[in-house]
């Protein structure tokens, strides 16, 4: 199924009285699953939602989350985990809450959630899902100004596309890939229907106000440029025609040395990603970057994008203030985007868990600089993969990104 665009129409759905979009954040540190239910479902009960997208630590037991939201909200839901907890922005913050809900109320506007399972075919199974969360809206045969997706990490370059075959390439797609703790596969998504490990889910949009989007790192090019010249998929075989790991740890000083035989160097590698520019006709460049996480025995990169063969990439550098700091400006670059007529009145964000885990204890002074620059309610997810588009309109997949969107009224 394609569809076109077409115009507004009305939400079948409970709004609040009045014809304002309202926006709002439940969060709770509780340990205790259920008690966390408790005091999110309580700070919402007074709300009639349009929809609910929540983020939870896998500490938590997805099952019972599932069981007691869809019990208390009769909206669409849709859930993943997020590393070490999401981040929820109010009247307080919270930089890594156990659970965290993001409730939109907006009776001019139309939402849906679609989800179906990764199978072997994530990109059909991905046209599934998108097809499933148009129904639900009412408008299946219109384009929605947002798609919003949670998806299990590993095959994100497919299920783009299958955002695509439905709606074309110029809808916004933006979220993130579910997340654990340790990187151990313990990630989970639910929605309304179901709770799984390889839920495609995506949520799409038609708002009664207008949205703003960025997308970007907080990484900058080191001059170095490296090509690809033997790749598969997520795999970079040779870099300059040299063993991919070899020829990396020469440029970045020596820093994965002791594994080059073969290991995890997620941690190592995270200010020094691989970058590919984007170039912009008005602007600096961009980079869409790719994390390298283990060397093979055969002296081989894996990485949590991929890139092409003969492509050229160049080694990234970061900071920790540059990754605090980064948030509030993508944040504040999505707000600046809306109609000047229209008020924002939430975001949702997605900040990659592998900057998270680098910036440590400074997680908290990246939510207070965040909350500093915007007075409204946030959730922002820690991922495992990041889907966004820069100013050129196209969606990708990428790692190490920040991402927002902001919803004007």
């Amino acid at each position: 199924m394609t569809i076109a665009d077409g115009s507004l129409a009305t939400l079948t759905g409970k709004p609040f009285e009045g014809t304002i979009m309202q926006i709002r954040i439940a969060s709770s540190n509780a340990r205790d699953a259920s008690s966390a239910c408790d005091e999110v479902i309580q700070t919402l009960a007074d709300g009639h939602w349009s929809l609910i997208i929540a983020g939870f630590n896998t500490e938590h037991d997805a099952s019972l989350l599932q069981q007691r939201l869809t019990q208390a909200f009769d909206c669409p839901i849709m859930a993943g985990s997020s590393c070490l907890g999401a981040l929820g922005i109010e009247q307080q913050t919270q930089a890594q809450a156990g659970l965290v809900l993001w409730a939109l109320a907006d009776h001019s506007g139309n939402y849906g959630v679609g989800a179906c399972s990764q199978g072997d075919d994530p990109r059909q199974a991905a046209q599934q899902a998108l097809e499933k969360a148009l129904a639900q809206s009412g408008r299946e045969y219109e384009s929605p100004a947002l798609l919003w997706c949670i998806l299990p990490p590993g095959q994100e370059e497919c299920v783009l596309q299958g955002f695509s075959d439905v709606v074309g390439p110029n809808v916004p797609v933006l979220g993130g890939s579910s997340a654990d703790n340790d990187v151990s596969g313990q990630w989970q998504q639910f929605h309304r229907q179901g709770v799984g490990v390889d839920l495609i889910q995506v949520a799409v949009f038609f708002p009664s106000g207008s949205v703003g989007v960025s997308f970007s790192s907080g990484y900058q090019p080191s001059g170095q440029t490296l090509v690809a010249t033997q790749v598969a998929g997520r795999q970079l075989m040779e870099l300059d025609g040299q063993p991919a790991a070899q020829r990396f740890n020469q440029c970045i000083d020596g820093a994965i040395e002791q594994q080059l035989e073969g290991g995890n160097v997620l941690a190592l590698t995270t200010l020094h990603p691989l970058g590919r520019c984007i170039p912009m006709a008005d602007g600096p460049d961009d980079y869409l970057l790719s994390h390298p996480d283990a060397v093979t025995e055969s002296g081989a990169l894996t990485l949590f994008s991929e890139v092409a063969q003969d492509e050229s990439l160049e080694l990234m550098t970061g900071s920790i203030d540059g990754l605090v700091n980064r948030a509030g400006k993508v944040l504040e670059n999505a707000r600046q985007l809306l109609p000047k007529e229209e008020k924002p009145v939430g975001a949702l964000m997605i900040y990659c868990a592998g900057c998270m885990l680098t910036i440590g204890e400074q997680v908290h002074a990246m939510a207070a600089d965040v909350h500093a620059n915007a007075a409204m309610p946030i959730m922002g997810l820690y991922t495992f993969g990041e889907q966004g588009c820069f100013v050129d309109g196209q969606n990708r997949h990428g790692n190490l990104m920040i991402s927002a969107v902001v919803f004007g009224q």
